[in-house]
């Protein structure tokens, strides 16, 4: 199966540049902003219990490292909530994130592309399935943090090295899940078995794909690590101030989001209509 990816890459250009693109673009902003303040919240709870190990930065264990607050590594958008609903609200973000893709994704596809009208059903597995492995998957994430207050450096390592392994594994064999989700018709195990046979469909031509976006990735995490640098050399750079890098970031996150979900929803659209001629 032949996976054009110039064309998907042209075609993100266009998507991203019409009136729909716009709206996503928009939309990914908003969400950016709500989701930096779910992660912050969830960081600060995080460093208020490494704090009170003595741990911390701030805690008795970093005492002799001053300038060091819990702010300066949370960012100002951050909640002063407790652990529970820190992390509750830091999972509805992951879901609803997967809502955002799952609608910008039918937005870009042609109308004759959507085999199921039934958008509420479809909505539905998304939650179940897109937001279900999104959860699975950041709790693999925390696994490592676990480890760690709990005193467990080894374990916390091979947690890290696990989480890596398994994101890059489950990115790439489920890559096209939401837009099989949103433009497939079948049921569950059905939905998953078409997202991988798309995969393998053309899988040297995707990951290169994903490559290229990877690349691009990189530009909205310019500011975000130029803030981290502010807090550990302060003066030592020209920078902006912590909040303001922060929102760069957000700003320049959406369009890449926007882009990316545009050009792998072609990608999946290209791979699908060559098996489908395969069929006849």
């Amino acid at each position: 199966m032949a996976l054009h990816i110039g064309d998907a890459l042209r075609r993100g250009i266009d998507d991203i540049t019409g009136e729909n693109g716009l709206l996503v673009m928009g939309v990914f902003l908003l969400y950016n902003l709500g989701n930096t303040v779910a992660s912050s919240s969830v960081m600060e709870v995080l460093f208020d219990e490494l704090m009170a190990q003595g741990s911390g930065p701030g805690g008795p264990a970093g005492a002799g490292s001053p300038g060091f607050s819990m702010a300066d590594f949370v960012g100002p958008f951050s909640l002063d909530l407790a652990a529970p609903v820190a992390v509750v609200l830091l999972l509805v973000f992951l879901v609803l994130g997967q809502l955002v893709k799952f609608w910008g994704i039918r937005l870009f596809a042609d109308q004759s592309e959507i085999r199921s009208d039934n958008a509420s059903e479809r909505a539905v597995m998304v939650v179940v399935l897109g937001g279900g492995i999104a959860i699975v998957m950041f709790a693999v994430s925390m696994s490592s943090t676990f480890f760690q207050l709990n005193g467990q450096a080894l374990l916390s390592l091979a947690a890290s090295l696990g989480s890596v392994l398994a994101s890059l594994v489950v990115g790439l064999v489920l890559v096209y899940l939401l837009q099989a989700i949103a433009l497939f018709d079948g049921g569950y195990a059905q939905t998953i078995k078409h997202c991988v046979a798309r995969f393998m469909d053309a899988p040297a031509q995707i990951i290169i794909l994903l490559f290229i976006l990877a690349l691009l990735g990189i530009i909205p995490g310019i500011p975000s690590t130029a803030s981290v640098i502010s807090v550990f050399l302060p003066g030592s750079f020209d920078l902006p101030s912590q909040s303001v890098l922060q929102v760069v970031s957000m700003v320049l996150n959406a369009p890449v989001q926007t882009f990316s979900l545009a050009v792998i929803t072609d990608a999946y659209i290209q791979v699908r209509a060559e098996q489908d001629e395969d069929d006849f």
